[in-house]
């Protein structure tokens, strides 16, 4: 717009066209010098905004050769000649001091701007404020210059000096108005269009402060032409008025500093408060906030002046080691307090630049160690979350209801047997499912969604494509828009085929175990650790006559008569206190069935321990019918060993008569003699002799009957102490008698620490008989000269006394010993006995707790040995 008011105006001398040289106003034309001093000027700026500073030089140089030729003639009172240079003869012809002279306000306006544009856009030695101060300075000097050209008084050269035309005027303006608005970034547009009451305040005060100061030259002009009151009052008016203007525009001028300066304190120090950092372009700490001294501990004294980046050791979270790498929202750092704490940091950076002025980094530090921390316990619980449903091998899902996408957790496809990729919505997923759980789901889905409710579970079969089933079950979190409609879910899935495979085993290893118990002959009692019965099979319901809904839940202590009741719950206490006392034990007792009757068991008992729990598992067996047998057996076993004491009589009968008639013929033959010795009237001492020998004779041969008969007594099982020695000896003499002419000898080893047992006299007597008619006949037979038998007795135990009885003869055939206490097996050869004896011993001393056992010696014979239960004196 200058350019081309500039050569509008010239134009007008060219063409000799007065109109144009003052845009109007004949008497106050553009000179042309000064048009032309104002088109240099303008286009200067144009180049320079082009980047021409060279060019933008040159151009400047006419303006300011102007001014300088112009100022150097008004102040030294010289003419150089150049006035009329272009067009002398038009410009002769104006009214005026100096015609063509470039004007005292258009030399400083040349002179300020051709210094703003050089120094700030071509030199940079001008800063921005000072520039734009030269302009301002230029614009005010066109506006005071217009308002003395407008309302000077005629014959004032002194005014006219400072006049300027209005193609001046428009042309200075336009360039002191654009190189504002070039050098403020059109910040004075956008704040004359905000609505705030202030910019209100100022778009009517400052067209009143343009306006105002022309008031009182309208008012000096007006008191002049009409000549109403003396010049020299008039100026002191004009000039009284003026002084209440000026007053007036910087009183209001003042106070809106203050109220500016006030405001822009208090958001400094709101600004202060945050974590900014001002760095210039080389990274130098220039404004260090008191946010962030609170933040990193170091004094704005300590921090200006040095590199932020080093002061705070600063690296780069995603690249450790780095100074920082630009992301969408900032740099995230680490960096270090005075302290030595670390610290997680957001840092902007913003960087503004101002004409004629450094650029200025403002970083805007935010802390979020917390943020960084919550994010990395996030990554770790994810990572655990991860790890724990891999150990588990639970598949996490999300389904996108709107699409039907699927998306899975990594390694779920591969553990149903599927590529990563192959299920991606809800289609691929239908395909490998059994149609019939698919409806089952989709229903259970249909369910949720009518409830409103937060999550469901599912469970259906898989198809494998290699034609595999697997089991899968699951759970699933739903999500709802505002209109109540599903639109997500998230869920687990878990591979239940192994756990689905055992619990069929499990089934049906139960039934089967169920249809075993319900066939044992044995009842089935399972019983808690507080004695309270869980189950009761159907043979527990036949032997005891309840049913199985009767007792379920109450104690067993009902299972048995009262009276053992106590016991029982003593057992009981004592093995959950010790664990021993009943586990792998065959115990018997008495039980009591509904009806009041009471009958014998035998119980083995099996304990099982679950979730803390103690489970014991009872089998029990009616011993009625077994001790009744057994009875029998008895019976039958005693009529056995009663016929066998019958037949060793038999065998014994020769030598029994024989013994018997010794002491009988001795006991004649003294009575014989006592008879004649009283018939001749002898002494009677003699006669007394021979009747006492005669009675000896007679209880000998009463003795022998005596123990005879005794051992062939039939009579009950009578159990009580007795001595070792009188049951031996009585045993050997029972069955020594009439065997004298075969030279054996016996001989006794009986171990006076043993002195007692408890048993049965008799029986242990049978077995000692059997035993030593069986060594006497290997003796008989023997061809060996020593015919020898030796008894003895040994404890072996505070509970039982090992006997044994050895001879010298042969031994035992090896053949035989294999089988030798089998019934019919005799150690007498072909026709030698019945081969029950020892048969009928051996089962005499299992009956008393013991065991017997036959060996061949070393040095030759047998050897039986057998045992029995020891007992101290006196005990019954």
């Amino acid at each position: 717009m200058a350019v081309l008011c500039s050569l509008a105006s010239f134009a007008g001398w060219v063409l000799d066209i007065p109109a144009l040289r003052g845009f109007g106003i004949d008497k106050s034309p553009i000179w042309p010098l000064t048009a032309i001093g104002y088109a240099f000027l303008s286009l200067g700026y144009l180049a320079s905004i082009r980047d021409k500073d060279a060019i933008a030089s040159l151009l400047w140089l006419v303006p300011v050769a102007l001014a300088v030729a112009s100022l150097s003639q008004n102040l030294l009172s010289i003419d150089l000649g150049i006035d009329l240079l272009f067009f002398g003869k038009l410009v002769s012809g104006y009214e005026a001091s100096f015609p063509g002279r470039t004007s005292f306000s258009s030399s400083t306006i040349f002179l300020l701007l051709a210094m703003a544009g050089y120094g700030a856009r071509v030199r940079k030695w001008l800063s921005g404020e000072a520039s734009s101060l030269f302009a301002a300075a230029s614009l005010a000097l066109v506006a005071v210059a217009v308002v003395l050209t407008i309302f000077s008084l005629p014959g004032r050269i002194g005014t006219r000096l400072f006049s300027v035309s209005l193609p001046a005027a428009i042309a200075a303006s336009s360039v002191a108005l654009a190189y504002l608005v070039m050098h403020s970034r059109l910040e004075w547009v956008r704040s004359l269009t905000m609505r705030s009451g202030d910019w209100r305040t100022i778009r009517i005060l400052l067209p009143a402060a343009v306006i105002l100061p022309i008031i009182p030259a309208v008012l000096e002009r007006m008191a002049a032409e009409h000549a109403t009151l003396p010049p020299m009052t008039i100026q002191a008016l004009v000039t009284l008025a003026n002084i209440l203007i000026a007053v007036l525009i910087a009183a209001w001028a003042v106070i809106r500093v203050a109220r500016g300066q006030a405001t822009m304190v208090e958001l400094s120090e709101a600004l202060d408060q945050t974590t900014v950092v001002l760095t210039n372009p080389e990274g130098e700490i220039t404004h260090w906030s008191c946010g962030c001294e609170q933040l990193y501990g170091w004094s704005a004294q300590e921090a200006l002046g040095q590199n932020k980046y080093m002061l705070l050791r600063s690296q780069c979270q995603l690249a450790q080691g780095a100074r920082g790498v630009r992301s969408e929202n900032g740099l995230e750092l680490i960096e270090l307090t005075r302290d030595g704490r670390e610290l997680s940091v957001l840092e902007q950076i913003e960087q503004v630049r101002s004409p004629g002025r450094r650029p200025v980094q403002v970083l805007k530090v935010t802390d979020i160690t917390q943020r960084v921390a919550a994010i990395e316990a996030l990554k770790v619980s994810e990572e655990r979350l991860a790890l724990a449903t891999s150990a588990h091998e639970l598949g996490v899902f999300e389904w996108d209801v709107r699409t039907g996408k699927l998306e899975w957790s990594p390694g779920t496809e591969q553990r149903l047997g599927l590529t990563s990729g192959t299920i991606t919505d809800f289609e691929a997923w239908r395909a490998q499912v059994e149609p019939e759980d698919v409806q089952h789901i989709l229903d259970t889905i249909a369910r949720t969604v009518r409830d409103r409710a937060d999550k469901f579970s599912f469970r259906y079969r898989f198809l494998q494509p290699q034609g595999g089933v697997r089991a899968v079950e699951g759970s699933s979190r739903a999500f709802y828009d505002a209109d109540g409609n599903l639109m997500r879910t998230v869920g687990v899935i878990l591979d239940v085929t192994e756990r689905e495979e055992r619990e069929a085993a499990l089934r049906r290893r139960e039934a089967q175990l169920r249809s075993v118990l319900e066939t044992v002959p044995d009842a089935m009692v399972v019983i808690d650790q507080n004695s309270v019965i869980l189950q009761f099979s159907a043979a527990a319901e036949a032997l005891w006559g309840y049913r199985a809904a009767d007792v379920l839940g109450r104690s067993a202590t009902m299972l048995v008569p009262a009276e053992r009741r106590a016991a029982h719950l003593s057992t009981m206490n004592h093995f959950l206190k010790t664990g021993t006392g009943i586990i792998g034990e065959v115990l018997t007792s008495t039980a009591e069935a509904a009806d009041g009757r009471k009958f014998p068991i035998e119980i083995r008992t099996g304990v099982a321990r679950s979730d803390g729990q103690i489970l014991l598992t009872i089998f029990v067996r009616n011993l009625s019918e077994k001790l009744a047998t057994e009875e029998r057996l008895s019976e039958l076993s005693a009529e056995i060993a009663h016929v066998s004491r019958q037949s060793a009589m038999s065998e014994l009968a020769a030598d029994l008569a024989h013994e018997l008639n010794q002491p009988l013929s001795a006991t004649s033959n003294f009575l014989a003699a006592a008879r004649m010795l009283i018939e001749r009237g002898e002494g009677t001492d003699r006669i007394l002799d021979l009747l006492r020998m005669g009675s000896e004779q007679t209880q000998r041969a009463g003795e022998i009957i005596r123990r005879m008969r005794a051992f062939m007594a039939r009579g009950e099982v009578e159990m009580r102490t007795e001595s070792v020695d009188r049951t031996v000896r009585d045993a050997v003499d029972l069955v020594l008698v009439g065997t004298g002419q075969f030279h054996i000898r016996v001989s006794y080893d009986l171990d006076p620490e043993a002195p007692f047992i408890f048993a049965d006299r008799i029986q242990v007597q049978q077995v000692l008989v059997n035993l030593l008619r069986n060594s006497m006949e290997a003796l008989r037979t023997s061809g060996t000269q020593d015919r020898h038998i030796t008894i003895s007795s040994h404890p072996l135990n505070d509970q039982m006394i090992e006997m044994a009885v050895s001879d010298s003869g042969p031994g035992i055939p090896v053949h035989v010993l294999d089988q030798l206490f089998t019934r019919f097996t005799s150690t007498k050869g072909n026709g030698g006995g019945m081969g029950i004896g020892l048969s009928i011993s051996k089962r005499i001393i299992e009956a008393h707790g013991g065991t017997l056992s036959a060996v061949n010696r070393p040095e030759g014979g047998a050897s039986f040995r057998f045992t029995l239960p020891a007992v101290e004196e006196g005990v019954e």
